[in-house]
């Protein structure tokens, strides 16, 4: 709390640095916008401006549902950097040897777009590239908005196990609108159901959690791996482990294998742990998203 505190505090007292350089008479501070320094100035200050206060919502916003898309929220700081420059020409028309520019917002506009340019450029060097499966968008909202804030993040919808079609289109279409709503990618893998019953074939009347279970982690996780191997993803992980109803031990045994197998890494999360359910199922219900009353395949449809 006391970082986040100092973020804004930090941001409050750049916003006074400008307003005081702007308030300083004509003749102590350099005003004609011709001069190639009085530019760079503009484009600094307004550039960190923007920088700061992008630095300081995504702390006070990182455990919050982020209702606009990522480049909706950008603009929204460029506005916001502008607006105060707007703020500040009118300030410095009533500072004696001083006067309102237009070419002066124009640069402070130029400033604040540079600082939010520069902060995306930072976080693409950053962070690696990871291939997220999701089972069931329900849960996986959370885990997608939690990680997007340590990798580029691509959603993979591969589920062949979902029973019946009508059902796997529903959790498509609902993964599909959340990826808009976030702004991340999705990829969506041929649905073949009947290639999935095969590979479980004799394991029909396994207890859920069984068996059969351990051999629909497997196939699902090896497309994954297999597919972030081929894209040169990084990273590879799945929503699965969210659930209170999967085993986080035999998931982990499996991506970790998988990893091995294909050269990759596995993000290996316990994703409920903290509250995580818990917080999947309060994002669920804010965006309205649908949650179903069984895992996915025929046979563990409740009676």
């Amino acid at each position: 709390m006391l970082g986040k505190i100092l973020k804004i505090l930090l941001t409050v007292l750049w916003m006074g640095f400008i307003f005081i350089l702007s308030g300083r008479p004509g003749g102590s501070f350099i005003i004609q916008t011709t001069n190639y320094n009085q530019i760079l100035v503009h484009i600094f200050l307004y550039g960190v401006l923007s920088l700061l206060i992008l630095i300081a919502a995504r702390s006070w916003l990182e455990d919050e549902i982020y209702c606009l898309q990522d480049w909706k929220a950008y603009l929204a700081i460029i506005l916001f950097s502008f607006l105060y420059g707007i703020t500040d020409e009118i300030h410095q028309s009533f500072v004696s040897g001083r006067e309102a520019s237009i070419i002066d917002l124009f640069y402070d506009l130029l400033g604040a777009a540079t600082g939010v340019l520069a902060y995306l450029f930072y976080q693409k060097q950053k962070k690696p590239k990871l291939l997220l499966h999701v089972c069931c968008i329900g849960c996986g909202a959370y885990v997608a908005m939690l990680l997007k804030k340590e990798f580029w993040v691509t959603l993979f919808f591969y589920n062949p196990n979902i029973y019946p079609e009508k059902e796997y289109l529903i959790r498509l279409k609902e993964a599909e609108k959340i990826a808009k709503k976030i702004g991340l990618p999705i990829i969506t893998a041929a649905y073949k159901h009947q290639d999935w019953l095969e590979s479980v074939q004799g394991h029909e009347k396994d207890h859920e959690g069984g068996d059969r279970c351990k051999i629909c982690f497997k196939e699902r996780l090896n497309t994954v791996a297999k597919y972030a191997k081929e894209k040169k993803y990084k990273y590879f992980s799945t929503t699965l482990t969210i659930s209170p109803h999967k085993n986080y031990k035999e998931i982990s045994k499996i991506g970790n294998m998988l990893a091995k197998k294909y050269g990759l890494k596995y993000l290996d999360r316990d994703f409920k742990k903290k509250d995580g359910y818990k917080k999947a199922v309060k994002i669920s219900h804010q965006f309205k998203l649908y949650r179903q009353n069984y895992c996915g395949c025929e046979f563990s449809m409740r009676k």
